[in-house]
């Protein structure tokens, strides 16, 4: 039987923060809201394998076309990604941030945030889970 081996470097168009905090997502997306002056909605949630749902919210900044998500890492079927279980949520930018260090350090202000850090994309095992289709 023949392999085919896949060739793993290829661009991603978009970044992931993991965030540490203990309150509900609707609680954090209240602050982060307050803090960035973003608009954070509740959307429809996150399904993958079709049968995990994930809690999701979402904002697109019209002026720099920044599509940011913020999705659960935890749903009552398992982990969105199982190699990171101490993160509680997962921000994922589309587009091109500016300023990531910047952003960091302001969510890092909001008291309830614990830590925020930025995922290492080419150590991630599989990147499927992170990709939304809507």
């Amino acid at each position: 039987m023949k392999t085919l081996r896949f060739n793993k470097d290829f661009e991603l168009d978009f970044l992931i923060l993991g965030i540490n905090s203990h309150i509900k997502l609707y609680k954090l997306c209240w602050e982060i809201n307050k803090k960035l002056h973003t608009s954070f909605v509740k959307n429809k949630n996150h399904i993958i394998n079709n049968n995990q749902e994930f809690e999701r919210f979402s904002y697109t900044n019209k002026n720099s076309e920044i599509t940011y998500n913020i999705i659960s890492n935890v749903s009552n079927t398992g982990y969105l990604d199982s190699n990171n279980k101490s993160v509680n949520y997962f921000m994922i930018v589309q587009g091109e941030i500016y300023n990531t260090q910047k952003t960091i350090e302001r969510l890092n202000q909001i008291e309830d945030i614990l830590l925020v850090f930025e995922l290492n994309l080419s150590k991630i095992k599989t990147i499927t889970p992170f990709i939304i289709n809507d």
